[in-house]
């Protein structure tokens, strides 16, 4: 069954196709129906694949099929219970759209001004999605009104009046109209249950077999890069902010386990490959940074309060949900971060089509990938030259440099540099060594000009400059909350930003480190240069 055969919009099931929602899952094939036919249904299940996109498609079908110029008020209320799930549900209404906005939408979440979610509220907006505690606050000041609501969705009643935030749900209930149905998920709890019965007599009731998965129930953010460098920047930005907690990261490979750890050697961070360690050596209070990978069958024991980092996704599902498979997700807060390359999109996709349900992306100031569009689709950068075509300037100034070199040879060359660069997958550099300049043999500073792994110089070379919070060499007044890897925190997502950052910012050759004051940990950080005593050790023979 496709999400053309559900009753929907032909263009809105076209744009879900183009989203990478091919087949609807179990819960939407039942609950989408029924929400089309204007139906108020009580859920019994919280964690059931699918379950954003079961009640957020209908929901924007709506929309769509009934458009309305002049109205005030939001039209549709989702209630939800965790500012993340905001952050999750906003992404999906876009990832389902497209490029093209359609509807108009906000979110009102604790933590922001007043005055601008005041204002929210009389705003005529196609849909708005609200945590209850702040909502609840805007009540009591006599700011909302719901009468004018077309749709009601609660995305876990069960949380909502566990917090004792159920008054909120009968006022909302009240208030509305007949007509306006609503859509309550809930956890099969006898005080709750009896509860969601009452409040919506005659409601529609559906049991959809819950989810045993672990996956639906960790918090998960992906970060995405554009290539290994800023793979490296942004693993360092991560463990500057982690500050010596005890952190897993898994690759696919052994010897990509092994590369990471002499990368983040060098940028002052002392992790570890699990497999060469002895088992007490495993310990976190011996060493915090442990890297784990897939090909070595060896799984850390989670306790639920270390930090997880997906340096690498691998093909398959099954490889990642076993990453995870000790990790308790009852009191799991702290989200699951992973690293995203070009080429690893279709690995991401697999992980989402068996959620069911698209995973946030967010980014970190001054660390913006430079691909920072909706599909996220590779590309190749054309090579640029110095100083605006100088090798072309140079065969011109010296016709018979090239003599017995045809131009159909050249082209062909140029053909096949751009075919390889395709085939991997658009990671090439920004200068392509064809087009460097020649440089003397006999030039004493060439050893110094020389650069090592990731952009660092070798050999003394000249001074490396440090970044400050800024990204961009400023003052350094930028002030982030601590983690904004964190889904409850004050993260920035992929269509928000920060002004005081340009994207590709992290492309700027500086250093990735803070050595401003107001960076505590930069003079206690750790310089590990054990793989630079071995060069050492070589260049003195």
């Amino acid at each position: 069954m496709s999400f053309s055969e559900l009753g929907l919009n032909e263009a809105f099931a076209a744009t879900i196709h183009a989203a990478g929602y091919e087949n609807p899952t179990e819960l939407q094939k039942q609950l989408i129906p029924l929400i089309t036919q204007n139906q108020s249904v009580i859920i019994w299940t919280q964690s059931a694949s699918g379950k954003t996109g079961a009640f957020l498609i209908p929901a924007i079908n709506y929309i769509l099929n009934n458009p309305l110029e002049e109205h005030r008020h939001a039209r549709i209320l989702i209630l939800t219970s965790r500012r993340d799930r905001v952050n999750q549900i906003n992404y999906t209404i876009k990832r389902l759209l497209g490029d093209e906005q359609q509807i108009r939408s906000g979110f009102i979440v604790s933590g922001r001004p007043y005055q601008p979610q005041m204002r929210l509220l009389r705003r005529p907006l196609d849909l708005m999605i609200a945590t209850p505690g702040r909502l609840n606050d805007l009540v009591d000041n006599n700011k909302a009104d719901f009468s004018k609501l077309e749709m009601l969705i609660i995305d876990d009643l069960s949380a909502i009046y566990h917090k004792g935030l159920h008054g909120l749900i009968n006022k909302i209930l009240s208030e509305r109209t007949s007509a306006c149905p609503a859509i309550v998920f809930v956890r099969k709890e006898e005080e709750v249950s009896n509860y969601a019965r009452a409040i919506l007599a005659g409601a529609q009731e559906l049991e959809v077999e819950e989810d045993k998965n672990p996956l639906l129930q960790i918090p998960q953010v992906v970060h995405l890069a554009d290539d290994y460098t800023h793979k490296i920047a942004l693993m360092d930005h991560l463990l500057d902010e982690f500050a010596g907690e005890p952190t897993y990261i898994f690759t696919v490979t052994n010897k990509t386990a092994k590369a990471l750890a002499e990368s983040l050697a060098n940028h002052g961070h002392a992790a570890e490959v699990a497999a060469s360690l002895a088992e007490e050596e495993r310990d976190p209070s011996i060493n915090p940074i442990l890297i784990y990978a897939d090909q070595d069958n060896d799984k850390p024991v989670l306790r639920g309060d270390e930090h997880i980092i997906n340096f690498e996704l691998p093909a398959k599902v099954e490889d990642y949900e076993a990453r995870f498979g000790s990790l308790p997700t009852d009191s799991r807060e702290e989200a699951v971060i992973a690293v995203v390359l070009p080429r690893e999109r279709e690995n991401l996709k697999r992980i989402e089509d068996y959620l069911g349900d698209s995973i946030e992306q967010c980014t970190l100031p001054g660390l913006a990938p430079l691909e920072h569009t909706s599909n996220f689709t590779p590309s190749v950068r054309s090579p640029r030259s110095h100083n605006g075509g100088q090798n072309q300037r140079n065969h011109s100034q010296n016709p018979g440099q090239n003599r017995g070199r045809s131009n159909s040879g050249q082209g062909q060359s140029r053909d096949n540099r751009e075919r390889r660069d395709n085939n991997r997958g658009g990671q090439t550099n920004n200068r392509s060594q064809y087009d460097k300049p020649r440089q003397d043999n006999n030039d004493p500073n060439r050893q110094q000009q020389r650069k090592g792994p990731y952009g660092r110089m070798n050999n003394g070379g000249q001074q490396q400059t440090r970044r400050n919070d800024t990204g961009s060499g400023g003052n350094g007044n930028y002030s982030q909350p601590r983690r904004p890897h964190y889904p409850n925190a004050n993260m920035q997502n992929r269509d928000g930003g920060n002004r005081g950052y340009e994207i590709g910012d992290w492309e700027k050759k500086q250093d990735y480190a803070s050595t401003t004051p107001q960076d505590k940990n930069a003079g206690d950080k750790k310089v590990v240069i054990r793989y630079k005593e071995k060069r050492r050790i070589i260049t003195n023979s």
